[in-house]
């Protein structure tokens, strides 16, 4: 063989006998240890997947997108979407609400007073009879009678009798006057012959007078018996209503009244008022007055009193119209009518008071999402001022697009997502709306439903 060699043809050396010889024998693997595997275990790949989604997932939410979660956003969330009104389709409504807006309605400027009932003119009616006793009472309280009309009877028996006495004495009064004037007529004229002394020529002229004087007598006691007659039916002198029955069966008449009379059943109100607000008030000021039941009568000043009264206050007189529900004696409360303004008015429902402070809750930024209309609540510090049944008047006025939560704005936050509906159109048709509105009644809804 040749000393040249193809260097293709070199002994073939075993991989683990280079290794064994090149490291040292204190470094040289034990020949009994088994040879570790080549292959890799297949169990870990589904670990390693599961660790890589939520890696990612983690990472997704640091790093802000939150369209992923499920959830529903917290009060911060929503406060802070609040900030960008176009910030609505990710978020969920708290409530679903019904929406109201202010109305400006003509609200009357009054001044209310406490006063009584009294009747404006009274008759007190009296017997015209004494000693008599009351033999029928033909009217009661409350009754309507007229002038003339009959109110009570007394016994005339007694009365009658002495009627007849007094025509017999006046019978007898004159035939005595007879008598004397025909002895006057026979004596009187012996005087010229001296036939009889002038002494007994003035004795018949006196008889004859006094016999006149006599009759004439007995005719007025028989004229005054005939009136007493007359005088035992206790008639009205006025029309009007019986306000007091003092008579009764068996009385006997003194001088006290029998009955008393409002002249026409004219009643009116008499308030105390401050001086200070005497301005305000005229006469002619029209006045309503409360009745019990709910109900009231109007009426207008008459007169005012031109003094004060004792506790310097000044009597204002008010007559008042017909009403079967008003009675003399009432105390009743009214107000005198001094004119009207306009003034804005939302309901009593839309107002919540926290901390002694009243607020209403605005819907603001209001879109359609899903067709349905959302908007944000705006919490809205307001002055209230006076009340009118079941609305109140603002005194710093809202601008009259606003709309407001009608009623449950406290279970609400500022900031919150709510629905609306009430089916008002996002671009606020309220040409519609505020022709419907009037004076009583601010706004139109229903109350306010919690979303399901």
């Amino acid at each position: 063989m040749s000393d040249l060699q193809d260097p293709n043809d070199r002994p073939v050396v075993d991989a683990d006998t280079i290794s064994k010889a090149e490291l040292p024998p204190y470094r040289q693997a034990d020949a009994r240890a088994p040879k570790p595997s080549s292959k890799f275990p297949l169990w870990l790949l589904p670990v390693l997947a599961i660790m890589l989604v939520i890696g990612v997932l983690i990472g997704k939410y640091w790093g802000g997108d939150k369209t992923v979660s499920n959830e529903p956003p917290t009060a911060n969330t929503v406060q802070n979407d609040s900030a960008n009104p176009n910030v609505t389709s990710s978020a969920q409504a708290v409530l679903s609400v019904e929406t109201v807006s202010p109305s400006q309605d003509s609200i009357g400027n009054t001044l209310s007073a406490d006063g009584t009932i009294n009747a404006k003119d009274v008759a007190n009616v009296s017997a015209k009879v004494n000693g008599v006793a009351i033999e029928r009472v033909l009217v009661q309280e409350g009754d309507r009678v007229k002038a003339g009309q009959v109110l009570a009877i007394f016994d005339t028996d007694a009365m009658e009798q002495q009627v007849l006495q007094a025509e017999a004495d006046v019978a007898e009064a004159e035939a005595t006057l007879a008598n004397a004037t025909a002895d006057a007529a026979r004596v009187l004229p012996l005087i010229e012959i001296d036939a009889i002394s002038r002494q007994e020529a003035d004795r018949y002229r006196t008889s004859k007078l006094q016999a006149q004087a006599s009759l004439q007598a007995s005719k007025a006691r028989l004229s005054t018996q005939r009136l007493s007659v007359n005088n035992a039916n206790v008639v009205a002198p006025v029309s009007g209503i019986i306000s007091e029955k003092m008579a009764e069966v068996g009385m006997v008449a003194g001088g006290e009244p029998l009955f008393t009379i409002i002249k026409g059943g004219v009643l009116e109100w008499r308030a105390d008022i401050d001086p200070k607000l005497l301005g305000e008030v005229n006469v002619g000021t029209p006045v309503r007055v409360s009745l019990p039941g709910g109900d009231a009568v109007m009426g207008q000043v008459s007169r005012i009193a031109p003094t004060a009264d004792d506790n310097r206050q000044i009597t204002i007189y008010a007559s008042l119209a017909a009403n079967s529900k008003v009675r003399a004696g009432m105390y009743q409360t009214g107000e005198f009518l001094l004119g009207s303004t306009s003034a804005q008015t939302v309901p009593n429902s839309a107002i919540i008071s926290n901390d002694g402070y009243d607020y209403v809750m605005l819907v603001t930024n209001v879109s359609s999402q899903d067709g349905k209309n959302v908007g944000r609540i705006k919490q809205q510090r307001v002055t209230l001022g006076e009340r009118f049944g079941d609305n109140v008047a603002l005194t710093e006025p809202l601008p009259a697009e606003s709309r407001l939560v009608k009623q449950g704005g406290s279970f609400l936050n500022d900031g919150d997502l709510v629905r609306i509906v009430d089916g008002m159109n996002t671009t606020n048709d309220k040409s519609g709306s505020q022709a419907s509105k009037t004076a009583t009644a601010a706004t139109t809804g229903t109350t306010m439903q919690a979303r399901s």
